[in-house]
């Protein structure tokens, strides 16, 4: 039994992942409770630096979130105090009820946060809470759409290498399963392979991520961690 369980675990593939410290704990954790025994390397691409904001939103305000990190953020400078936020996915909507916020959930998709707000009688000024890199300038789409609504940058994705450990394994060869949440994490660790002959097996969480890898990938079927955690199921093996 012991030399059965030993023979799986080697014929497993490891999974590197590269998301800021906080993420990559939560889905490592994720991970090895689906999993099980699987080696795990966390080496993140991006660290969250945050920023001082220029301005806070009015206590009768309403704020977006587009990440779980721009919610972790946020609270260094004001709490939720029952305040409405409107957030990207189901994950960042549990982040922001945890921090005092009252948080409607979207489906994952920053493109679909108008139909969100849509559904509402009533929106009061709104503020998106992001960082310096975002794929969409989601402000100004509602502003075109004739909401009041302001971005507001309170943190930095800073850029951060491969370590030397971990890229000795990738020139050697190893196959790796590399999850990609999202569109700048796949170009760094694009740039950070790059001729190096590195055999990952990507999974991308939609495929706007998947457009920046330079090679075929698997797309989770949705954008959320349960999709997630099945597709990197199917490729570690």
């Amino acid at each position: 039994m012991l030399l059965s369980r030993r023979v799986r675990l080697v014929n497993r593939l490891p999974v590197l992942l590269t998301r800021p410290a906080r993420g990559n704990g939560e889905f490592a954790e994720a991970l090895r409770g689906a999993l099980g025994a699987v080696e795990i390397i966390e080496n993140p691409l991006l660290e969250i630096v945050p920023l001082e904001p220029v301005e806070l939103p009015g206590p009768e305000d309403g704020v977006i979130f587009t990440s779980a990190r721009a919610v972790e953020v946020f609270s260094n400078w004001q709490e939720g105090a029952g305040r409405r936020a409107w957030c990207v996915g189901n994950r960042t909507a549990e982040a922001a009820r945890e921090a005092g916020f009252a948080a409607v959930a979207g489906d994952g998709a920053a493109a679909h946060l108008p139909a969100l707000l849509g559904r509402e009688d009533t929106v009061p000024p709104l503020w998106h809470l992001r960082g310096v890199h975002q794929r969409r300038d989601v402000a100004a789409e509602l502003q075109a759409l004739g909401y009041d609504c302001r971005s507001m940058i309170i943190y930095d994705q800073r850029a951060l290498p491969l370590a030397a450990q971990i890229r000795t394994r990738l020139e050697a060869g190893e196959a790796m399963v590399a999850p990609l949440f999202s569109p700048r994490t796949a170009g760094l660790l694009a740039a950070e392979v790059k001729n190096m002959g590195a055999n990952l097996r990507v999974v991308a969480l939609s495929s706007a991520v998947a457009d920046k890898w330079p090679a075929p990938s698997a797309v989770a079927e949705r954008p959320d961690a349960a999709a997630m955690l099945e597709a990197v199921r199917r490729e570690v093996g």
